[in-house]
């Protein structure tokens, strides 16, 4: 069960940024996980293991669902398909919680604040244009490739 809540939270550091979902789908998904084990019978499953309920219900609610979303999270992003790079102006930055925002003048990716996020310590290059590739993921679900900036050259 340690695996499965360890899983969960270096999932939400590292691969739910990169996801482009709502975060309530995400819970809902989250949530479909952890009690879908509950569904399969018990006589069949947790008393072949030799559990008690209470032990399958918290082995499928701590272990099973954290680690099974996980799972199709970091499929969804290493298998992506074709990549779409698309540049943007950057209307400002902010400095939060060690964590440095973009925010762009169009307003791309908006709704979705972390995938504009980067760990201020890794922040070593500012610019005032940002280059984004997005893909579908393997679920259909889009996912951030990779977020570069880079400063712009104005002609005269």
């Amino acid at each position: 069960m340690a695996v499965g809540v360890f899983s969960a939270i270096f999932g939400l550091v590292t691969v739910v940024p990169w996801t482009l979902i709502d975060a309530q789908w995400l819970l809902r998904g989250l949530l479909l996980l952890c009690f879908a084990g509950n569904l399969v019978p018990y006589l069949r499953s947790g008393l072949v293991l030799g559990m008690e309920r209470l032990e399958w219900f918290l082995f499928n609610l701590l272990a099973v669902g954290p680690l099974g979303m996980g799972l199709l999270l970091w499929a969804n992003f290493v298998f992506h398909g074709t990549v779409t790079v698309t540049e943007h102006a950057v209307y400002s930055t902010a400095v939060r919680g060690g964590f440095l925002y973009y925010e762009l003048a169009d307003g791309f990716l908006a709704e979705h604040p972390f995938a504009l996020a980067v760990p201020w310590s890794q922040a070593t290059e500012m610019g005032n244009h940002l280059r984004i590739t997005t893909a579908d993921g393997l679920f259909g679900v889009p996912v951030l490739v990779r977020k570069e900036p880079y400063r712009a050259v104005r002609l005269r």
